[in-house]
Parts: C-alpha cells; structure tokens; sequence
C-alpha cells in the first residue's frame, strides 16, 4: 500500500471514530437499574463530584460549556434527584452545587462504567506491543495537533468575518 492510501484510510477511520464517538454521546447511559443519563449529563455529574461546592458558572468553564447550557443540565438532573444547588450565605445570587446522596451513588455507577469501558478497550489493545502503542499515541497527538490548528484557523477565520465574538 502507497503512503497516500495509507493516509487516506487513516483519515477514513478517523472520520469513522468521530461518527461513533458522536453517536455514543447521543445515547442515553444505564448506570443503575433506575438511572438513565446522557454523556453530558455523566460528565456534569462527575465534574460536580470532583468540586463540590462548585457554581455553575466555575463549572462552565471547566466544561467549556456556556452557563445557559450547564444551568438547563442543573435543572435536569435536580428532576432526576441527582444534584442539588446550595445558596451561598454570603451572596443570594449564587449557588453552590453538590450531589445528592443519590447522586454520589450514580458517580460510583459512573465511575464503575466507564472503568469497565477502559478496561475492555486495554484489553483489546493487549495484542500490540508497547512500541506499537507508543507509535499509535504519537500518530494520534499529531492528528490531534492538526485539529487544533483547523480549529484554530477557523476561530480565527470566522471571528475576522464577524460571525464569532471574541472570548473575554
């Protein structure tokens, strides 16, 4: 095989892992008999376990949300008995957030998942060697690196065209 084909399948696959990834974030997600979450809502739970007593807009930024978007997940996942939102004392207008009992016990389910998720695809790597894999890794964060240049361009490109607003 040429190095062209060679390239081109890469980019084939990677097109291929982008439309699974999407899909896989689309679905909803069993981590308890009684718990349904969607990947978005998986990570807002986990980032709220990792900082409690986080407000929504700190939590935006580590999720690179914006706080409309978290606050609409807020309010989801109270439905669902998973978080609550603490008043600070010493400001009315903001919030605390923090998991529920129930909520930390769909963290531990979460957690669990995705464990076992890592766990299955380190079992099907097993068959490459650690170089191979030390190559893989290298070819990724180049692909990688490409990303981040075209997403940089097109910031760039579409900010300079007045259809993006600069970041504070």
């Amino acid at each position: 095989m040429v190095r062209e084909e060679i390239f081109n399948q890469i980019w084939s696959e990677q097109d291929q892992a982008y439309e699974l990834m999407t899909e896989y974030d689309s679905m909803p997600h069993k981590y308890r008999e009684d718990v349904v979450l969607y990947q978005a809502e998986g990570e807002f739970v986990d980032a709220v376990a990792m900082h409690p007593n986080i407000t929504i807009t700190e939590l935006s930024e580590i999720l690179k949300k914006t706080p409309s978007a978290c606050s609409q997940l807020v309010r989801k996942l109270k439905v669902k008995g998973i978080v609550d939102q603490i008043r600070n004392v010493q400001n009315n207008r903001e919030y605390y957030l923090q998991l529920t009992p129930f909520g930390d016990k769909v963290f531990e389910s979460h957690v669990a998942f995705t464990k076992a998720c890592r766990e299955k695809m380190r079992k099907m790597l097993e068959k490459y060697s650690k170089e191979e894999l030390m190559i893989a890794l290298s070819v990724q964060q180049t692909i990688n690196e490409a990303y981040r240049d075209d997403v940089e361009n097109a910031h760039l490109y579409f900010l300079k065209e007045g259809f993006l607003k600069k970041k504070k």
